[in-house]
């Protein structure tokens, strides 16, 4: 297990295959394992890089205060060390606030940036936004993480079809410590980049689910604020996506990764605009991939 001293803790990180780096943030109570149907795959065309993220998987958990901002420049430090300079990025759920924070802070570095079941703030707005923070808080804080891997994995991956994955997020989740998880947990709350969207102006990709804990209009806010974002909302998909509906997604990155981007991309391309239901557009987004949702 690859581990490097990255300011007062032990990053651990998988890295695999060679070619144009490709860095990959997991979410909150996650760890690479989260990537398992993605490392592989980018491997046969890209040295994917996966860490733990501060306090989780096989990571140390330090003693400083935890930030978005403080979890982005931990990255940026193991990069440092690893020698990446220019890279790919994707971050799925928190690793999509770390992603957006990382891309802000190290201006030309991200070449292309795709942010997965995620949003640009995290602070709570609405009843719907306190009640997502609440019930993890009082959950985590008083049954602990075994709890709350259970309700969040059937959440994420509900029916038979998706057992599998289910019972794999609630071992790993149960994993998790209380003192990291409402840590980081906390930084999210205080977070938003809302006011700096204009500033990413590389090419950035936004993947959202028709099931996600995000409205559709949330998420459609987000990618107008791009410069250069582009939209897909995948029907019939959850929280989880990248491990529930894992070739899709990877269609997905894989197709956004390999595009030119052109001037006229400068426009946002929005796959549930124009007056279509989300269910429509995913639909069409899943036909030009090939996937099955």
């Amino acid at each position: 297990m690859p581990k490097l001293r990255v300011d007062d803790f032990d990053m651990h990180y998988v890295e695999a295959g060679a070619g144009p780096p490709l860095l990959l943030i997991h979410g909150l109570g996650g760890s690479h394992l989260d990537w398992e149907h993605q490392i592989a795959h980018f491997a046969r065309q890209y040295r994917v890089i996966a860490p733990d993220l501060r306090g989780f998987g096989a990571s140390g958990a330090g003693r400083r205060l935890y930030s978005i901002r403080r979890l982005a420049r931990d990255v940026t430090a193991l990069l440092a060390q690893l020698g990446v300079e220019r890279f790919a990025l994707v971050g799925h759920s928190m690793g999509g606030a770390v992603a957006q924070q990382l891309a802000l802070d190290t201006e030309g570095r991200v070449q292309k940036l795709v942010v997965a079941n995620s949003m640009p703030m995290f602070r709570p707005q609405t009843l719907r936004h306190w009640m997502e923070f609440s019930y993890r808080w009082a959950v985590m804080g008083l049954l602990g993480p075994a709890r709350l891997a259970r309700i969040g994995a059937w959440r994420m991956y509900p029916g038979d079809a998706h057992a599998a994955e289910r019972e794999k997020s609630i071992a790993r989740g149960a994993r998790n410590t209380r003192y990291a998880y409402l840590a980081a947990l906390a930084a999210l709350g205080r977070w938003s980049v809302m006011l700096r969207l204009g500033q990413l102006r590389m090419p950035v990709l936004v993947i959202a689910s028709e099931h996600d804990y995000f409205t559709r209009e949330e998420t459609l806010r987000f990618a107008h604020a791009l410069p250069r974002g582009r939209l897909r909302i995948i029907a019939g998909a959850h929280h989880g996506l990248p491990a529930e509906m894992p070739e899709v997604f990877n269609a997905l990155v894989t197709r956004f990764l390999r595009a030119p981007h052109t001037v006229r991309d400068q426009a946002p391309r929005h796959a549930a605009a124009g007056g279509e239901t989300p269910a429509h557009a995913a639909a069409a987004v899943l036909a030009e991939t090939g996937g099955e949702p």
